[in-house]
């Protein structure tokens, strides 16, 4: 199977986060540096004084001089040495995102042929597709989730039951959806409803089927109702005969389709000037 990457949205945000955890890190060691710096040049100062008052043999300002050492001393400890801090849960939840995204990937390029690509990436302003399938049976947009725990939809409201490592329910109805509170459904096919209206216009398109699936070991499947797309699975199972069951009996011109797509990933992807007033009517491609 051919793998095209467009963007890698979760790899860019974690390797943001672990950046500016390093260069936090830096900033409060070099801070670290210069405190220890200050106080041992202070420390010098002071003891210099009271050597050069006992090499005179003045007794009484060498006496003296041990009271400001003293002071400095209980007073102004070095500071405590920094310890680099450890990923954050953004960190976290970007890396498990991105590790849940390759092993998708591995596991549909050990199962689909070379006549099948997988695209990564795609962006447009719905949103953006994990991954979209393209072969010659037709496309599939595939949402991702890493989610530890038993899964459970209603049309386009989506939940979870959480359970510790000897099968106790810690937590239940935790509501799986993004920051802009759509759920796996919703996001999938917000994107995907923009790609299709998008290839409709420019090629004879089927229609693009929707799928949500779970990459966590610990992701299990429960009840599922009135699903707004073709597919809900674990990364698993994932299977050419699985795909083709959700794809219409539409064969496609896959080079066609992937060159459409490239072109509208680079059109979103490409920055826009401020305030330019908006253009109506059909794009130009």
């Amino acid at each position: 199977m051919r793998n095209i990457t467009l963007s890698d949205h979760a790899a860019d945000q974690a390797e943001a986060a672990a950046s500016a955890r390093a260069a936090n890190y830096e900033a409060k060691k070099a801070k670290y540096a210069h405190e220890v710096g200050q106080h041992n040049t202070k420390s010098a100062e002071l003891r210099q004084k009271s050597q050069t008052a006992f090499r005179e043999r003045r007794w009484l300002a060498w006496l003296i001089s041990f009271l400001p050492r003293m002071g400095h001393a209980m007073k102004s400890a070095p500071p405590p040495p920094i310890m680099a801090a450890a990923a954050g849960r953004d960190e976290i939840v970007w890396n498990a995102g991105n590790d849940g995204e390759r092993r998708v990937a591995d596991i549909l390029s050990t199962r689909f042929s070379d006549d099948w690509t997988l695209i990564s990436g795609y962006c447009n302003p719905g949103g953006e597709i994990d991954k979209l399938l393209v072969g010659p049976e037709g496309i599939m947009a595939i949402e991702i989730k890493f989610i530890n725990g038993r899964i459970f939809c209603d049309g386009d409201r989506w939940w979870r039951d959480k359970y510790d490592r000897y099968g106790n329910l810690v937590e239940s109805d935790l509501t799986i959806a993004d920051k802009k509170g759509r759920g796996p459904s919703m996001q999938v096919n917000a994107s995907t409803d923009r790609l299709q209206a998008f290839l409709n216009q420019r090629m004879p398109a089927p229609r693009i089927a929707r799928a949500v699936i779970f990459s966590h070991d610990s992701s299990e499947i429960g009840g599922i109702d009135n699903p707004t797309v073709d597919l809900i699975a674990k990364a698993e199972s994932l299977s050419p005969d699985t795909v083709r069951k959700c794809l219409p009996n539409a064969p496609i011109d896959p080079l066609q389709v992937i060159e459409w797509i490239q072109k509208d990933h680079a059109f979103h992807a490409r920055p826009r000037e401020k305030n330019r007033p908006q253009k109506t009517g059909r794009r130009q491609s």
